[in-house]
């Protein structure tokens, strides 16, 4: 059990850091124009092609790094998961399935673009659904859990970070619908249902990690032999 909840955490470790690493080496390299946090999303950074699209410019010359940097987060969010899944009392099945549907999320988004050229060669809904997929999946895993766990005294503090990331996530998804022609930064928007899984890995894996060092009570850990869904 405790090696499970150290592989766990490694890879969701590993998953976050090169995502961000990612984004902010593709992001330093889009020059002409400077790359904005706060009016370009994060999808802009994986256009293969240069161009303006929905009213933003893009020109990422590192394309190939963001996309590569989606497709590993995905597959090591799905691997995290699952090892997570056999460490925990409850929610097993939907915590596997879950890092499943977000991992496909990742994986469509860095390898179907949202550009002009995805919108004329039809690929573009697959874009939005791998994104969809990932945002929803990741914030719907985080507060799902969070609940669960708040139940527990011994995981009440991970279940309430979880829960406030994972409404938070949420509530950002809904807003960047609702705003999305009125004029408000929307890259900042859509950080704020993307970055919300970023925290929710790292908050998992720190707890995970001070689960293996304590030998008292587990914090997210199960010690029963329950296996409910």
């Amino acid at each position: 059990m405790k090696m499970l909840r150290t592989l766990a955490a490694a890879t969701f470790l590993l998953g976050l850091t090169i995502y961000l690493a990612a984004e902010a080496i593709t992001a330093a390299a889009w020059k002409s124009p400077r790359y904005s946090y706060a009016d370009n999303w994060i999808s802009d950074l994986g256009s293969a092609t240069s161009g303006v699209f929905q009213g933003r410019e893009l020109n990422s010359p590192l394309h190939v790094v963001m996309n590569s940097g989606f497709i590993v987060q995905g597959i090591l969010f799905g691997i995290a998961t699952a090892l997570l899944s056999r460490t925990i009392s409850g929610r097993r099945t939907f915590t596997a399935v879950t890092g499943v549907v977000t991992m496909i999320g990742y994986i469509l988004v860095g390898t179907f673009h949202g550009s002009l050229q995805a919108q004329q060669n039809g690929t573009l809904p697959l874009h939005f659904t791998g994104a969809t997929l990932a945002i929803v999946g990741g914030n719907v895993l985080a507060l799902v859990l969070g609940i669960h766990w708040r139940k527990t005294p011994e995981t009440r503090l991970i279940g309430l970070v979880s829960i406030v990331v994972g409404a938070f996530g949420l509530v950002c998804v809904v807003a960047l619908f609702l705003t999305f022609d009125a004029g408000l930064p929307s890259g900042a928007i859509e950080r704020g249902s993307v970055y919300t899984i970023v925290i929710w890995q790292l908050a998992v894996a720190i707890a995970l990690l001070r689960n293996r060092a304590n030998s008292g009570a587990p914090r997210v850990a199960a010690t029963s032999s329950s296996r409910g869904n």
